[in-house]
């Protein structure tokens, strides 16, 4: 290209790809999560996702050598034989058509801290409200209401009864002021006393009426790795922060609620670390922008989504 009289090369090539955690795993040629091996950052089985302890420089996935595990998938004339070597090393049977490209397919396909941290908000926040009782759920809601929120957020519905109507961004803002929600009305009679009697049992808590106070500490640790995950500048310390928040979380989510046992979002959390070191802060490769750009789009055509057609 001729640019002020000068011939010079101009070379367009792949910084970084941002997805979430199912299209993140189609672009960077690994199976989904509910794969035993559905990680695209590693290869740990998904049985061990919420296992902190792990060697990830043992397990994590590696440009070249996943090059010629795809070679041997596609050296494999029988198709049954394909599908078992691609359940084996956690890859689809062919390559993404980016890998025509010059790119590193894992550094390059980092977690994104969006959708991740408002998945774990949402699962936590279902979680809690269906260990309510009815006392429990008419005290939130009258401190929901009576809650003071910053006036330049946008309106977030009703966590009782519109909770699937949240925007991601919904979730985020939650997150902030739950913990103090919480800490202004919950009791043990707030609790089902089954579910607060398996909570007891699961965290080994000397007495009953500890639970309220494990509740709000979940909330307290999805907060402050919230804060961490966004921040906009890190230093040294700065990361170790992150990585002991990160830890700390982990540690406590699927030890109050099962269903955070092995979750993929949560075993992501492994991985943020080495992100945020990759590229100075998690906050450069997440996909919020353009999550906000298509709630712009969508708005802009009510009603376009679907029509019936006579």
């Amino acid at each position: 290209m001729n640019i002020q009289g000068q011939d010079v090369w101009v070379i367009a090539s792949i910084g970084v790809v941002t997805a979430d955690l199912p299209q993140g795993n189609d672009l960077a040629g690994v199976l989904r999560q509910n794969a035993n091996k559905g990680c695209r950052s590693c290869t740990i089985s998904k049985d061990s996702f919420t296992d902190f302890t792990q060697d990830i420089a043992l397990t994590s996935r590696y440009h070249h050598l996943t090059d010629s595990e795809f070679a041997l998938i596609s050296a494999e004339t029988v198709i049954s034989q394909k599908k078992q070597l691609s359940r084996k090393y956690g890859l689809k049977l062919q390559p993404n058509i980016l890998d025509e490209l010059k790119r590193e397919r894992y550094l390059q396909t980092p977690q994104d801290i969006y959708h991740v941290t408002a998945g774990k908000i949402g699962r936590l926040l279902k979680l809690t409200c269906e260990l309510f009782s009815q006392e429990g759920e008419n005290d939130f809601i009258k401190t929901w209401k009576d809650f003071e929120k910053p006036k330049t957020w946008s309106r977030i519905p009703n966590p009782i009864s519109h909770r699937e109507s949240f925007m991601m961004s919904d979730y985020l803002r939650l997150a902030i002021i739950m913990p103090f929600i919480l800490n202004r009305f919950l009791k043990i009679t707030s609790l089902k006393n089954n579910e607060a009697k398996n909570i007891q049992q699961r965290t080994g808590a000397s007495r009953i009426n500890l639970v309220k106070n494990i509740i709000i500490t979940c909330w307290v640790h999805i907060a402050k790795t919230m804060s961490m995950v966004f921040k906009s500048k890190f230093t040294i310390n700065s990361y170790e922060e992150l990585q002991q928040s990160l830890k700390e979380e982990m540690n406590i989510l699927p030890k109050v609620f099962s269903e955070f046992v092995n979750l993929p979002n949560l075993h992501v959390s492994v991985h943020l670390l080495m992100h945020a070191k990759t590229y100075g802060t998690l906050i450069n490769t997440q996909c919020g922008i353009k999550e906000m750009v298509h709630r712009v789009f969508k708005a802009m055509v009510p009603g376009q989504i679907a029509r019936i057609l006579n």
